[in-house]
């Protein structure tokens, strides 16, 4: 159902990237300045990754390591932390729900189902990010 959610969504669209951060920013207003004034280069990048995780659901373990090597890096890079993700998750359904012509409420089910699993990987990437960081910080 993600994947179907998603099969109208060309190869190389921001249009779900534009829709999630538009909604990311109504909801969180404050996380805005996490991200530079140009959304462009992330909304790409954030299209990319996530139609990647989509087209791999089925092999989970080839895209748990690229999760969680993503979740460290928007930990180091943009400052995200755990009470971010609510938000990030209430968004990215939203979004998908606003571009499929096809949306229906056992595909919004599906999707918070993924997004949680998602999201476990990311936290655990930026958890092991926060933990090697903090021990760096330590030894100096």
């Amino acid at each position: 159902m993600v994947r179907h959610s998603c099969s109208e969504v060309p190869e190389g669209s921001t249009l779900l990237a534009g829709s999630f951060y538009r909604n990311l920013f109504k909801m969180a207003p404050e996380l805005r300045e996490m991200f530079a004034d140009d959304l462009g280069p992330q909304q790409q990048r954030m299209a990319d990754a996530l139609l990647a995780v989509v087209r791999h659901l089925d092999t989970p373990d080839e895209i748990a390591e690229y999760l969680q090597q993503l979740g460290a890096q928007h930990h180091r890079q943009l400052g995200v932390r755990p009470e971010h993700y609510p938000h990030i998750g209430r968004a990215l359904v939203r979004a998908v729900s606003e571009i499929s012509p096809t949306w229906t409420a056992s595909m919004s089910s599906s999707w918070v189902l993924v997004y949680r699993w998602i999201t476990a990987h990311m936290l655990a990437g930026a958890e092991e990010a926060a933990s090697a960081s903090s021990g760096y910080r330590g030894t100096h």
